[in-house]
């Protein structure tokens, strides 16, 4: 898949009233099988609820932005979601493409400590910062290419801030996402 193809990624929040939490549940497995089958699927990940609030988050991931919202405006899903009426308090989602997704919290809905955003930057970047350059120097110097100091950098910038947004940062959020909303 190229990079300008960007995954599709819609993040679902569902709150729930608490004496509906085992009907919810079963809906939600309804949904999931209803969306499975639908054109372009790819993935889909449930974040359960922590703490007292029953706030689900739903991360479903299609081939592009255009079947995340095929989905979402589909038929299927608004009589899922009719169904759904006395349980469910709230259902707010947000798409995006898989690399824009994580540098933004739901609009309020779901908020990251700052430490814990930093905390979470900083494992992955000290070891991009630390192997990239020495893997760039070592390939420089065995193929006897020399580059000036400032392109060598300009390449190890580009090299740490592209694993990142593609790669690294959107799996380690997911990864991570029970820590992070804790």
């Amino acid at each position: 898949m190229s990079i300008d193809a960007d995954i599709g990624v819609s993040v679902i929040v569902h709150e729930v009233n608490p004496q509906y939490q085992a009907l919810y549940e079963q809906w939600m497995n309804k949904a999931i099988d209803a969306h499975r089958q639908f054109p372009g699927y790819l993935a889909t990940d449930v974040v359960k609820p922590v703490g007292s609030h029953l706030r689900y988050a739903i991360i479903l991931r299609f081939v592009s932005k255009a079947h995340v919202t095929a989905w979402l405006e589909s038929r299927v899903r608004h009589a899922l979601l009719l169904e759904s009426l006395p349980w469910l308090r709230q259902d707010y989602h947000r798409t995006d493409d898989d690399s824009k997704f994580w540098f933004e919290p739901l609009q309020g809905r779901v908020t990251v400590e700052r430490w814990k955003q930093w905390l979470l930057s900083w494992m992955i970047v000290l070891p991009l910062t630390v192997l990239v350059p020495w893997v760039l120097a070592t390939g420089l110097e065995l193929s006897d290419l020399r580059l000036p100091i400032w392109l060598f950098k300009v390449a190890v910038a580009g090299v740490v801030s592209f694993s990142m947004v593609y790669g690294l940062m959107p799996l380690t959020t997911r990864l991570m996402s029970r820590w992070l909303l804790s």
